[in-house]
């Protein structure tokens, strides 16, 4: 292929789609344009191209926005306590253990005592409740980081070395087979959870186009006869 047929063509296609601006060439238009250079040289000695674009999650460099998105979402909606009040939306962890500790200093205390103190606290059975969420919360907690180490494991075995295309969709199966594991029968792969997971690892989506080329063979070949 001739390099300069395809440059020319490629300039007549830019300015029937975006008119023609006789304007000073930026640093980044100039690095741009280095860029496509470069993959132009690829086409040299091809008789054959293919452009692939696909979307996957990749991890994150300095070109990347940092977004404030689903940066409040918080990952108690995987747990379901199984319980006749819920907890989570009355009490923080923090608050359920301070209680804990208060009632544990004072065995003695009697629940008007307690409940004066602690005027959210409507009957002995929160007490009983709270023990076994923060023992749950826990486990939990140290079953959440093993899921999220295998769920990177895999993000990076599957991105970096295979260079296969990953979603969200199989960030959730990283982490259910790992929680199946774990027998974690409950745990949900949340859309809050996926999202912790991205921010902490600063993965984001992106649209990757990859040139595929057929080269032409420069082999000689040499005949029998010498000719």
């Amino acid at each position: 292929m001739k390099l300069l047929n395809i440059a020319k063509h490629l300039l007549h296609l830019a300015k029937g789609e975006y008119g023609f601006e006789n304007s000073a060439t930026t640093t980044d238009e100039i690095f741009a344009a280095e860029q496509l250079f470069e993959v132009l040289k690829s086409f040299k000695d091809s008789y054959f191209s293919q452009l692939y674009t696909y979307d996957t999650l990749e991890f994150e460099d300095e070109y990347d926005e940092i977004t404030s998105e689903d940066e409040n979402d918080d990952e108690i909606d995987d747990y379901d306590e199984h319980g006749h009040f819920n907890l989570q939306n009355r009490f923080t962890l923090e608050e359920m253990e301070n209680i804990i500790k208060w009632v544990d200093q004072h065995p003695n205390a009697r629940f008007a005592t307690i409940s004066n103190r602690f005027k959210k606290i409507k009957s002995m059975n929160y007490i009983t409740r709270f023990r076994e969420y923060i023992e749950n919360n826990g486990r939990r907690s140290d079953k959440s980081e093993k899921i999220k180490e295998f769920m990177f494991e895999q993000f990076y075995l599957k991105r970096a070395i295979e260079k296969d295309a990953v979603h969200d969709a199989d960030l959730e199966l990283y982490a259910i087979q790992k929680a199946r594991e774990l027998n974690w029968d409950e745990f949900k792969a949340s859309k809050s959870f996926i999202n912790s997971f991205k921010r902490q690892n600063r993965i984001s989506s992106r649209r990757v186009n990859k040139i595929i080329t057929r080269t032409k063979s420069k082999k000689q070949f040499c005949s029998l006869n010498g000719s």
